[in-house]
């Protein structure tokens, strides 16, 4: 990405700047008085990940030059307004490379279906207070998934996929934590979540999903289909047809009366990264990818283990004020809170990993802190509201 020391337009070099920090509005309001063509680069960024999809395609449409940096964004716009032909054609224009992932995807394309308001319990299991499970049922299967917005569409391991009967194969190199690993690419035929019935699912296949990970990943890329409520204090996912007054209207109805609740805007970079400004301690300016798939526990004494709500860097955790002796690998009870917009939790867990920087630590340029797990989002009733870019967030006051 062109660095901000080398713009010479100022309002183009701050808007810059705005967006490395992930204040997005600031960075479009700013990006609006900047130049051609930086403005429309800029343009493009904040509207992307704003749910603009339209908007940015027609920004990346007047750059005179069109950076190599947005081929896979502009691929991924098309994705979102469910056009994989599009997608396809991009890259191909751009690269010379036929992607068989999406072609796959252009040959058989996602169908969603789902009239009214559903409900499928959360499963009781070991795992559930730490990673909720749902039964859904795929190609014709009853299967117990795990919902983490950490994931794309659906993501399995090769015992599940063989399981299955699914048909894969070897893609790119992705991250996985912190790991690399190959993925394999296949398409799911019918997922049914409730009454919500999906067809031509895409599914990653991922090695490193077996022994105690060896799971079915139900992720974001699923939940933006629809209204979606991740109702931990009813224990139970709300989905309902986006775009569908009557029908969020009793979705609303649904949830418990009597919360309080909270709303806090989010982004969505590439396919399927999440992120929102949350804080730490007396810092309200970080920006944390919302990853409720992500699962660290550490044993307590002889109660059930605790999870981490919060992964960063040990680096950065004494950059925001914790003692050097205590901010240490793999983890540490936190002497301050953490935040997300105006929620905060104190008492919590946090998990450490050596070295400078994570795979994560930048999502198209904008700074991300850390991860923000299931540790945190599980006491809360929560919304992901993708036509507003808003959550939702609701929570019952003390007895």
């Amino acid at each position: 990405m062109t660095g901000p020391r080398w713009i010479r337009d100022a309002s183009a070099r701050q808007a810059w700047h705005a967006w490395r920090r992930g204040d997005v509005n600031e960075c479009e309001r700013l990006a609006l008085t900047a130049s051609a063509p930086l403005r429309e680069h800029l343009l493009f960024r904040t509207s992307y990940v704003k749910g603009g999809y339209e908007e940015a395609l027609d920004h990346y449409a007047a750059l005179p030059r069109a950076p190599r940096e947005l081929d896979e964004p502009v691929a991924e716009a098309w994705l979102h307004l469910n056009r994989p032909e599009e997608a396809a054609e991009h890259l191909r224009r751009r690269s010379g490379v036929r992607s068989a992932r999406l072609e796959l995807r252009e040959r058989r394309p996602l169908n969603v279906e789902l009239n009214r308001t559903t409900v499928v319990p959360f499963t009781d299991d070991d795992l559930a207070p730490y990673l909720p499970g749902l039964t859904a049922t795929l190609n014709g299967a009853e299967t117990d998934v795990r919902v983490d917005t950490g994931g794309t569409f659906v993501v399995m391991g090769p015992r599940r996929a063989a399981e299955h009967r699914l048909a894969t194969f070897e893609g790119e190199h992705a991250n996985h934590g912190i790991s690399r690993t190959r993925v394999s690419h296949g398409i799911i035929e019918e997922l049914r979540l409730g009454a919500a019935v999906l067809t031509n699912v895409p599914v990653d296949v991922l090695p490193t999903l077996s022994e105690g990970q060896d799971l079915i990943l139900i992720g974001t890329n699923v939940l933006e289909r629809f209204l979606t409520t991740l109702d931990h204090l009813g224990r139970r996912l709300i989905l309902s047809p986006r775009r569908d007054p009557a029908e969020a209207t009793a979705h609303e109805g649904l949830l418990a009366p009597g919360r309080t609740t909270s709303e806090i805007p989010f982004y969505l970079w590439g396919d399927h990264y999440m992120f929102a400004r949350g804080g730490f301690g007396s810092r309200r300016d970080l920006n944390f990818f919302i990853d409720s798939g992500l699962v660290y526990l550490a044993e307590d004494g002889d109660g059930p283990p605790r999870q981490a709500c919060l992964w960063s860097t040990a680096r950065e955790y004494r950059s925001w004020g914790v003692p050097r002796r205590l901010a240490r690998p793999p983890h540490f009870a936190s002497p301050s809170p953490v935040s997300l917009g105006d929620l905060e939790q104190r008492d919590r867990l946090v998990a450490a990993a050596p070295g400078r920087a994570m795979p994560w630590s930048s999502l198209g340029g904008v700074r991300i802190d850390g991860l923000l797990s299931h540790g945190f989002l599980g006491a809360y009733s929560w919304t992901l509201d993708f036509d507003r870019r808003r959550y939702v967030f609701g929570e019952l006051p003390p007895d």
